[in-house]
């Protein structure tokens, strides 16, 4: 995942015979666009965008009207006048420029222990973007890399005004569901274009993709430009230990909890099954994600070179005496943060305001006096610089609750509670006080008042003395969790400084000895990764490099058009219509993670080959380190768009535009 700051232009040449200039690079990076959570590309001189129907998912229902479901019936726009803007927030991020700010960062630095140097660093940060954003009028954000061994400004144009154009049924863009999830072969159209406009006119890039008349083809190279989100590759094997041991079981209870809940909801009516269906998705996507990201961890041959490369490395830093004295005891610092962290992790998730978006307000009521009047190093870090006005914009903001679903959520993370804590814990004490937790929920939720935005805003102008008087039980409730939660969150925090400082002692001697030879964590930022179109072996046999349509009505048949196999009528109604051998879905040893979803394929010639959707399987455990054997990149291919936009979707005003006709 290599930045656009230090591009492997030697590797791609010894490796592939590529050459790319900077004219090239720039292009590249000015006609992809972030948006919430993914990534898109402009593919028209008119503004129009490509990403994937899963990240347009808040855009597709909220431009739905109250009697039709885009995500069930698809969209299709006949003209210009015809797209639909966005009416849930929605915007295209375009990165203008970067600069290596390192040095003015590590200037700032200076303090002795690691809450005064994160303390530090989080204002020089501050400080730089805000001096950025009123100097250019851009978006301006810092991204760290190397854990914080260099620092870069990155510069954003933001578009504001995105509308929505085509979407496919869910049935085809999601097909085969939660059991196809990170699986291949594939055979989903996994696409939906928006146009961004300036002014109320279709917006005109001088930098976008060109589409491909061959698309993807066998042993080709290709790129994947986007913004894979976070990966672990310089993590140090005790925070893989901590992850694998402690976090992530206790992540995936959580979602298999907030599932089990909302699924039952969403099972009630179709206004129900609408209101619940994005977050489901989103929480059984994070689920399956979470799964695989642990297979890495307990698979001893990846671990097992991990653990080579940490050792051997540590043994360089040893083996000088410059680098011992600032660097050695590193790691032994962050493995004792995290035997800690381990220690007292139940603590750190239930002796707070978990479980009830309510209950979290409540804490946040409770806590903002209090953390206000305290210095900024001395606040938990959520209360930190920005981040305390912030949570109050959140608690005055308008949101609508639905408190049968609340006390079902709260019930839970004390059912949760109850099961992990001791009988005598505290926090059950002062929760549950005797009570089960259903009862408990019920009487929380059932008595508040902080559903009215007028009542939470009283609280927080009133201050100390409001929240000390009031008889809200949910107010009740986390004045009494606050004194014991907020010891634990400190200590936490503390763990947290002393691991984040250490991770940045080792990116700086993993980045001394390496330089951008090795490529940075992903950071949400803009990458690009160099992979070949390629197939690979799996459970004995060999899997195609390409899927055809041919596969996929068959796949409908074998399973007898049953839901999630189901193929939707418009497909069944006109399947005469399509070439039947033209490529669907492809795999490429692009190395990509969540966040890059959305992002373009392109050839050589910065031209649009595909359309990444989604990783196999055995590509998941790439989160902490790279492996290209069978991990493979799951992309829609560029010519089964085209056919479906013109003989299953009838739409030759979008497909003449991506082909520039």
């Amino acid at each position: 995942m290599w930045t656009f700051d230090a591009p492997p232009i030697d590797y791609w040449k010894r490796t592939y015979n590529f050459s790319a200039d900077q004219a090239w690079l720039d292009h590249v990076r000015l006609a992809a666009v972030r948006i919430p959570g993914c990534s898109a590309s402009f593919v028209s001189s008119r503004g129009l965008v490509m990403t994937n129907h899963h990240c347009a998912r808040n855009c597709i229902s909220s431009a739905s009207p109250k009697d039709t479901n885009y995500q069930r019936t698809g969209f299709v726009s006949q003209s210009m006048a015809d797209e639909r803007k966005c009416p849930q927030p929605m915007y295209a991020d375009q990165l203008q420029s970067f600069e290596d700010i390192t040095a003015r960062i590590r200037s700032k630095v200076k303090g002795s222990t690691s809450g005064a140097q994160v303390e530090q660093r989080t204002k020089a940060i501050a400080e730089i973007t805000d001096e950025c954003a009123k100097s250019t009028g851009l978006r301006c954000e810092v991204v760290t890399l190397y854990q914080g061994g260099a620092y870069s400004l990155y510069r954003y144009k933001r578009y504001l005004d995105v509308r929505l154009v085509m979407a496919p049924e869910e049935d085809i863009s999601f097909y085969g569901g939660d059991p196809d999830n990170f699986t291949y072969p594939r055979y989903d159209l996994d696409v939906t274009f928006l146009r961004v406009y300036e002014n109320d006119a279709p917006f005109q890039p001088k930098d976008y993709f060109k589409w491909s008349d061959k698309g993807a083809e066998e042993g080709e190279l290709v790129f994947v430009v986007g913004n894979p989100g976070s990966t672990g590759r310089l993590n140090t094997i005790s925070q893989m230990d901590f992850l694998r041991d402690v976090q992530y079981p206790a992540t995936l209870s959580g979602f298999d909890r907030q599932i089990g809940i909302l699924k039952e909801l969403s099972s009630k009516n179709e206004d129900a099954k609408r209101q619940f269906e994005n977050q489901i998705f989103s929480l059984e996507n994070a689920r399956k994600a979470t799964i695989g990201y642990r297979s890495g961890l307990v698979d001893s041959a990846i671990t097992s070179r991990k653990r080579t490369f940490e050792s051997d490395f540590r043994k360089r830093v040893m083996a000088e005496v410059a680098l011992r004295a600032k660097y050695g005891g590193a790691w032994d610092a962050t493995a004792a943060a995290q035997r800690e962290l381990a220690a007292i992790n139940k603590q750190v998730r239930y002796y707070g305001f978990g479980g009830s978006q309510l209950l979290n307000l409540a804490g946040g009521i409770v806590r903002l006096p209090s953390q206000g009047a305290l210095p900024d190093s001395l606040r938990l870090p959520q209360y930190r610089g920005p981040q305390l006005n912030n949570i109050k914009n959140q608690i005055l903001g308008e949101v609508a609750f639905d408190k049968e679903v609340e006390k079902l959520l709260l019930a839970s993370q004390l059912t949760a509670a109850k099961k992990e804590l001791p009988a005598n814990d505290p926090f059950l004490r002062i929760v549950l006080a005797g009570r089960s937790p259903e009862v408990a929920a019920e009487a929380l939720i059932d008595g508040t008042k902080l559903t009215d935005v007028q009542a939470r805003r009283a609280l927080v102008e009133g201050g100390a003395t409001a929240v000390a008087a009031s008889t809200d039980p949910l107010i009740v409730i986390a004045r009494k969790i606050d004194p014991l939660g907020r010891p634990i969150a400190m200590r936490a925090a503390r763990l947290a400084d002393v691991s984040s400082a250490n991770a940045e002692k080792i990116g700086q001697a993993l980045f001394g000895a390496y330089g951008q030879a090795l490529p940075p964590d992903a950071t949400f930022t803009l990458r690009i990764s160099d992979g070949l179109v390629k197939g690979y072996p799996y459970n004995g046999m060999l899997a195609p490099y390409k899927t055809s349509f041919f596969g996929l009505f068959a796949r409908g048949a074998e399973f007898n058009q049953v839901p999630p196999f189901r193929i939707p009528d418009r497909w069944m109604q006109r399947q005469a219509r399509l070439d039947m051998t033209t490529p669907l879905n492809f795999v490429s040893t692009n190395d990509i993670i969540g966040g890059n979803s959305g992002s373009p394929v392109i050839n050589r010639n910065a031209e649009v080959v595909g359309l990444i959707f989604d990783g196999n399987i055995e590509s998941l455990p790439n989160r902490f380190i790279f492996t290209d054997e069978i991990a493979r990149s799951v992309s829609v291919h560029s010519r089964g768009i085209v056919e479906a936009l013109r003989k299953v979707y009838e739409t030759p005003r979008i497909a003449d535009e991506l082909v520039g006709r």
